[in-house]
């Protein structure tokens, strides 16, 4: 009756439309948006996940494992990618809309800017897909791209791969910034003139993204592998390897900094971490720890066990549920009381971070190559 309510079909595999018929399927109401930005379907999102009564509805399969974290088209549909070199796209019931190949692995995630997906992959290239799928243009990088594609307000989008390119929505090369190391995570945007670039070597750099300057660079000591939070007070937020999760200032003070209870043990944080609404920051952590701090001043409002590395990214509805998947082969569910209200058996780890799709629905990719579909009631 759930999966009836909720319009959702094809439960243990997607279904793919033939591609004539792509183009006059009927669009889905969900998002109508000109540009990408990281609060769909996290960070404080409109919807409202799966609280009560989940179940896997769905899943699209591919060859190999799913690490990139889903992003959404103008449509509302989920796009991911796969080491097996796919890039798909696929609506709230499981239909894939389109599908395509690149000739290496693909870690990224997508950005959207107006009906354009943008996404790279390891074939040191990143390319922007129309709404059918079809290459509008491509762009060489130098390196493998493993980090999120990041669109800006103005519809340019960034990316870093060995360095830190902007193109604008046609194709065009804006500028080039030479980066102190590679990148995994996410950018964020801490002001209209500081993109924060996490660097893998344990540096935030932050630019300005009209023409690339390098404003300065804030360095950890650390390694960095996921990305940072940027806070409404100019502050953002990281997860470092030596265990620490910190908070500072753009001018690189440390406003304060939290020890997880794997720092003794050289267990770090690789997780970039997630605001909830009432200002509780949620990270996992490679203790096993979900933990939750208060971003005023770093305490801790809670920690929830698993057995297993966390480093996803937690997802975030509108109502401060955080929905996080696990090297423990789940996806956690915890309610805004900071109790777990349910886990959900994958079968695999899961590295990709979930996102929202639809009220009560949430996909997740996994290493079964997978991407799954958990419906609930919200």
């Amino acid at each position: 009756m759930l999966v009836a309510a909720l319009g959702l079909t094809g439960l243990g595999g997607g279904r793919s439309l033939p591609a004539h018929e792509v183009a006059n399927h009927q669009r889905s109401p969900l998002f109508v948006s000109a540009f990408a930005t990281p609060s769909i379907g996290i960070d404080g999102a409109a919807l409202r996940g799966p609280h009560r009564h989940p179940m896997i509805v769905w899943r699209v399969r591919t060859e190999r494992r799913v690490f990139s974290s889903p992003g959404l088209t103008r449509d509302g549909w989920a796009v991911f990618g796969s080491l097996d070199g796919t890039i798909q796209a696929v609506d709230r019931n499981g239909v894939v809309r389109w599908s395509y190949r690149s000739s290496s692995r693909v870690f990224s995630s997508s950005a959207s800017v107006g009906e354009l997906t943008v996404i790279g992959s390891d074939a040191r290239e990143v390319v922007a897909l129309d709404a059918r799928g079809s290459v509008r243009w491509r762009a060489a990088v130098p390196e493998d791209m493993d980090a999120p594609v990041f669109a800006l307000p103005n519809g340019d989008v960034i990316v870093a791969s060995g360095d830190l390119r902007a193109f604008t929505r046609t194709g065009e090369l804006r500028w080039t910034k030479p980066l102190a190391g590679h990148v995994f995570g996410p950018q964020a945007l801490a002001s209209a003139s500081a993109l924060l670039v996490p660097e893998m070597r344990g540096s935030v750099a932050v630019i300005d993204p009209a023409d690339g300057r390098l404003v300065r660079r804030i360095e950890f000591g650390s390694f960095l592998y996921g990305g940072p939070l940027a806070l409404a007070d100019g502050t953002f937020v990281v997860g470092l390897a030596d265990g620490t999760v910190r908070c500072v200032d753009v001018e690189g003070q440390t406003r304060w900094n939290f020890r997880t209870e794997g720092a003794a043990r050289r267990l770090g944080v690789r997780a970039t971490p997630t605001l909830r609404p009432d200002g509780v920051i949620v990270v996992g952590a490679e203790d096993g720890g979900i933990y939750g701090l208060r971003a005023a001043d770093g305490t801790l409002v809670f920690r929830v066990p698993t057995s297993a590395p966390v480093r996803s990214r937690a997802c975030v509805d509108r109502d401060g549920w955080a929905f996080v998947g696990g090297e423990d082969d789940q996806v956690h569910a915890i309610a805004q009381d900071n109790s777990e209200a349910w886990r959900m058996t994958i079968g695999a780890d899961v590295d990709s971070g979930p996102r929202l799709i639809g009220d009560g629905l949430l996909v997740v990719g996994a290493d079964d190559g997978a991407l799954h579909a958990i419906a609930g009631t919200p």
